[in-house]
């Protein structure tokens, strides 16, 4: 099985003037998906020897600036390199507009076909409570529909989303002060039988579902934003402190814990990492730029 990367291209929380803002690249063979796309993504995929053309999907967890304001850049940089490959984005309710009104003002479109799937509250209308495999490949008409290569699709929280014929996303609803999504995503070798998997849980509290959704992860990467010693300013801003991360991740039996979207007020990090290994030992800082390689 090949080797899945982790690719953090930003940890921390946003502060002005910051190039640390939250992302992760998932590499596994051709498959490369982004995890979040704040500010200045497209400057450090190069830094890692990445072009835009090879991100074949983008995951989006919220509507705030340092998780999205690099994804329409990085749209159009993929229209002007000349890719005709398809883009998949899943995220909340709202990327969709965003991107539309961003577009329209910019006086662009994208020179290949780009699917939105929207995580929805009304397509949980009238559906079963069974998992249902959503594929991004086939969901995209051969021809784009309408004026626009742009094209939106409502998907509900019990959707698998399938990427090629080894990846699966499955996104849910975490807690904070807008909806937003984590993710947990499966690689699946169908010829060796192997399975690596990884969560992405940022800007949140810390919940039980997130132990449900996550349990048995190779790699959790969780939301550490604060010391325990502000645990009622995490409550407040509704993020997680690293020792609640270190719960989770013992909870949830993951074999590591990545603490994520730590607050840039802690120029050393040991404390949150000696806080969290007191609970749970697998515990890692990782910074700017370093890899993480996974077999399964």
């Amino acid at each position: 099985m090949n080797p899945v990367v982790l690719t953090f291209l930003g940890v921390s929380g946003p502060y002005p003037g910051s190039d640390d803002l939250p992302s992760v690249l998932l590499t596994y063979g051709r498959t490369n998906i982004l995890l979040d796309a704040g500010e200045g993504i497209q400057s450090k995929l190069l830094k890692v020897g990445k072009s835009v053309t090879s991100i074949n999907a983008v995951l989006i967890t919220h509507m705030h600036g340092d998780h999205v304001l690099g994804l329409v850049p990085l749209i159009q940089s993929r229209s002007l390199a000349g890719s005709t490959t398809p883009l998949y984005l899943v995220g909340p309710e709202g990327l969709y507009e965003y991107l539309i009104c961003s577009f329209k003002n910019l006086y662009f479109e994208p020179g290949y076909k780009t699917g939105v799937f929207e995580v929805s509250p009304q397509a949980e209308e009238g559906i079963s409570k069974e998992v249902e495999i959503v594929d991004l490949v086939n969901a995209l008409p051969t021809q784009p529909a309408g004026d626009t290569p742009l094209l939106k699709f409502s998907i509900s929280k019990n959707s698998l989303l399938r990427l090629g014929n080894d990846v699966y996303v499955k996104p849910f609803e975490v807690k904070h002060s807008i909806t937003v999504l984590a993710y947990r995503i499966d690689i699946k070798s169908r010829l060796e039988g192997r399975n690596v998997s990884i969560c992405y849980v940022t800007d949140t509290l810390p919940l039980e579902e997130t132990v449900k959704e996550c349990y048995g992860v190779n790699v959790l990467i969780h939301d550490s934003t604060f010391a325990s010693d502000l645990n009622d300013k995490a409550l407040e801003y509704k993020h997680s402190t690293s020792i609640k991360a270190a719960e989770i991740a013992l909870k949830s039996h993951a074999e590591m814990l990545v603490l994520y979207h730590i607050s840039p007020r802690y120029k050393d990090k040991l404390k949150l990492l000696s806080e969290a290994r007191s609970l749970f030992e697998h515990t890692y800082i990782v910074e700017k730029y370093w890899k993480l390689y996974i077999k399964g």
